[in-house]
């Protein structure tokens, strides 16, 4: 189907997939606020006016950012579990933390975007991206309802707390100033230990 296109649509393709990645950067290292429509452009190597050829405006060119940055998060989470699916209930969990924080911390801004921006985009904005982060939230309300069924969650856990006592703590990793060489995978025991054997000495 790709080849059919015309050459000037793949390229307007192209360019598109160009501006989303640059001003994810950008979102990243300045925040919504600071970022213009100017500095975007600069980084494209376009004209500020050229950038309305692909996106109706800054807003709009943000919101894609932060949507597909859950989007990212969410589809490689339940690719994940799906290739688990016999596995036990904390053992999903455990797979579903780690590849929550590699998706988080790829080379790819669009997940660091949307939870450094989220507070700062206008209300509008945020409202949208909430519907859509409920849709992932929902992976996680199942995930620690079989945990639950499974009675490896006690009765007293209030799973709405628990749930996002979890995703905040893989969230603000992208704000702490980890030790050196911690990979994905190291900060996902660390954080399901916490969470399900407690801090204190095995």
């Amino acid at each position: 189907m790709a080849a059919n296109r015309r050459p000037d649509e793949r390229l307007r393709d192209v360019s598109r997939r160009m501006i989303l990645d640059r001003t994810a950067g950008l979102l990243v290292r300045q925040g919504y606020g600071a970022t213009s429509l100017r500095d975007i452009a600069q980084a494209c190597d376009m004209k500020a006016g050229s950038l309305y050829y692909h996106f109706e405006s800054k807003d709009a060119l943000v919101e894609e950012i932060m949507t597909e940055g859950v989007n990212r998060v969410e589809a490689s989470v339940l690719k994940a579990l799906e290739g688990a699916a016999g596995a036990p209930p904390l053992d999903r969990i455990r797979i579903a933390m780690e590849v929550h924080l590699k998706t988080l911390h790829d080379k790819s801004d669009y997940g660091s975007a949307h939870i450094r921006c989220f507070a700062h985009v206008p209300a509008d904005i945020r409202n949208r991206l909430r519907s859509n982060r409920a849709r992932y939230e929902e992976v996680w309300t199942r995930l620690l309802s079989e945990a639950r069924a499974a009675g490896e969650i006690a009765g007293d856990i209030d799973l709405h707390t628990l749930k996002f006592a979890i995703i905040g703590m893989m969230n603000w990793t992208l704000e702490w100033r980890m030790p050196s060489g911690l990979r994905p995978e190291q900060m996902a025991d660390q954080f399901f230990r916490v969470t399900f054997d407690g801090a204190r000495p095995r």
